[in-house]
């Protein structure tokens, strides 16, 4: 959805939750209007009084003078002179009391109205990010989807309050002065609008390309996001490798060539106020050549009163006419945001219940049958595997990096969907359950432990409401993690920083087994769980892996041949195929792939 056309429809499609208070809005700005111009009005009996003049002529007058004279007339010319100057003096303040209250319960609604929309869209925009595939995060940069999530969304609200603030409640200003113009004089009000058209012919050929520049900024902010992300996330790396100038440098570019869309943006964007406002500048001289010629002479048709009140009103008609005149260019910026955003959620979801499905429950086995998988056309990552692990059963999967041993595991869970052939859970295909049951059958530890900033307590019982202390503690004792846990500074209350940089990762892995010892999964699925661990921690960690491993149906992904000797049973894994299964003891008699992965890690 690139058009503008349909991007503005569909963001203002986003107010219809908020009609009621929409309409109040409207409702609150017609009112202030309408009050905003009768205080204009009032300047015609003001100067009548000052010329020594009635306030308002008993006959003849323009038709604004004559329903004045009907609203209040009477009391307008009450008494002497300054009697009369009082009441109109009286009245002007009290329609300025009133028309300031509705504009301050408008502007009140109009912010409401924003603040929930752009809520509304990032937690709708972030409920899809949830259901989209794993691919997705793969492809995109971090930095392009917080964008989008924070910064596209925030712009969106400027759509919505041009939308409403500046076009709507400006057209109401505009509608009213207009309506008042025609009543003070129709010959200068049609001099006026003859020429509005003329601006909206200079003006379009600049939003159009403000619109592809406001796209091209908006691509480039997620750019430099990203990169900032980037950065802090390897700190350490960029100082390993005394790259600071290096990093330096590529955010210089980066920086540079934001500020050059930036330009290119407001070059368009910022033309758009000047040419309205001298456009403007030229309306009010005509009207004034005009208007004298009309109120001087013996053939005088305008009162000086009336002409001054119609300049009074131009004038102020200037601001509304200049907003609205902005509200193309505001418009062009937000909807190139806006898009981004649509682009997001109009990506078709991978995740979520399907009708039909059932909740999953396991009881005798695990079935591969025939499966195949790839993650691009033509690129196969697993052929044809067949594999049964029955319940209660460890199986260990080897073999060289990429052969497709996490992906073969990542298939479980319905991280992804297998090309070719199918995966059973007692028989029945795990197409026929939802993702969610099947996902709390299953426990996933990985090399590569991920952690909130969050407490302790926080982490451990992640995705869990109301877990007592108790419980998170004996799963951290199971897991040797409570007697360090307890050396924080505030024990499970301990805030662990962003991706637990405050725990070592022999300490972090035994967070990451404390959490599936919680959930007290049947399936259990370690990925390279013991990996990259010093001596003492691997100790520790291999201790809680199998107090974890008990009376479960156990995935085991291992380059340490050593960690995987009791396995029931191991599976060989090359070029996405298995090329070997049995014991320990078999594949090492056998002589193949396992014997030499064997040999090469205990060579010494």
């Amino acid at each position: 959805m690139t058009a503008t056309g349909g991007g503005s429809a569909r963001l203002l499609s986003l107010l219809r939750p908020y009609k009621l208070l929409f309409g109040a809005t409207i409702s609150a700005t017609v009112i202030s209007s309408v009050l905003d111009g009768f205080t204009f009005v009032l300047l015609i009996p003001f100067l009548r009084t000052l010329f020594g003049k009635a306030a308002l002529p008993a006959e003849g007058g323009s038709q604004v003078e004559s329903v004045l004279n009907k609203i209040a007339g009477p009391f307008l010319q009450a008494g002497t002179p300054e009697v009369a100057l009082r009441n109109v003096v009286i009245v002007l303040l009290v329609a300025l009391l009133l028309k300031n209250l509705t504009s301050y319960l408008a502007s009140l609604g109009s912010v409401t109205i924003q603040e929930g929309v752009v809520r509304d869209l990032r937690v709708r925009l972030f409920r899809h990010l949830q259901t989209l595939p794993l691919g997705y995060f793969q492809r995109t940069r971090a930095g392009q989807t917080i964008a989008r999530v924070i910064n596209d969304t925030d712009q969106v609200k400027t759509a919505v309050s041009a939308a409403l603030a500046s076009l709507l409640q400006n057209v109401v200003v505009i509608i009213v002065y207009v309506v008042i113009l025609f009543g003070l004089s129709v010959k200068l009000t049609l001099l006026s609008l003859l020429l509005a058209p003329v601006l909206l012919l200079i003006i379009r050929p600049m939003i159009n390309r403000l619109r592809r520049r406001s796209r091209e900024l908006a691509a480039e902010r997620g750019e430099v996001t990203s990169h900032v992300g980037e950065m802090i996330a390897s700190a350490k790396l960029v100082r390993a490798y005394v790259a600071e100038a290096f990093e330096l440098g590529r955010f210089q570019e980066l920086a540079e060539r934001y500020r050059k869309r930036v330009l290119r943006a407001q070059r368009y964007s910022s033309l758009t106020s000047p040419v309205s406002e001298v456009f403007g500048g030229v309306m009010i001289v005509l009207i004034l050549v005009v208007g004298t010629r009309l109120a001087l002479g013996a053939a005088a048709t305008l009162e000086a009163a009336v002409l001054i009140t119609f300049l009074a009103v131009s004038l102020r008609l200037m601001s509304p006419i200049k907003s609205v005149s902005n509200y193309p260019a505001i418009m062009a910026s937000a909807v190139a945001s806006a898009d981004r955003v649509f682009e997001v959620l109009d990506l078709p979801s991978a995740e979520g219940d399907r009708p039909g499905e059932t909740t999953a429950e396991f009881s005798e086995r695990i079935e591969f049958r025939g499966v195949s998988f790839e993650y691009e056309p033509s690129e196969s990552v697993l052929r044809d595997v067949d594999l049964e692990v029955k319940r209660g059963q460890v199986v260990a999967i080897v073999g060289p990096s990429g052969a497709g041993k996490t992906t073969l595991v990542d298939l479980l869970p319905r991280f992804y969907e297998p090309t070719r052939g199918e995966i059973l859970l007692d028989g029945v295909p795990l197409t026929t359950y939802t993702r969610t049951s099947l996902r709390r059958l299953m426990g996933i530890v990985s090399q590569e432990t991920v952690l909130l900033n969050d407490t302790v307590l926080a982490n451990i019982a992640y995705g869990l409401k109301d877990v007592p202390l108790d419980q998170v503690r004996a799963a951290a004792r199971a897991a040797n993690a409570d007697e360090f846990i307890m050396r924080l500074p505030e024990g499970y209350s301990t805030l662990l920083g962003e991706r637990g940089t405050r725990l070592s990762g022999g300490q972090r892995q035994r967070i990451a087994i404390a959490r599936a010892l919680l959930r007290d999964p049947p399936i259990l699925i370690l990925d390279e769980a013991t990996s990259a661990l010093d001596t003492e921690s691997e100790r520790l960690v291999q201790e809680a892996i199998e107090r974890l491993m008990a009376h479960r149906t156990v995935f085991v992904i291992a380059h340490r041949l050593a960690t995987v000797q009791h396995a029931d049973f191991i599976v060989v894994l090359a070029e996405g195929r298995i090329v070997e299964r049995g014991t320990h003891g078999d594949l090492l008699s056998a002589d193949g792939l396992y014997r030499r992965l064997y040999n090469l890690q205990f060579r010494s």
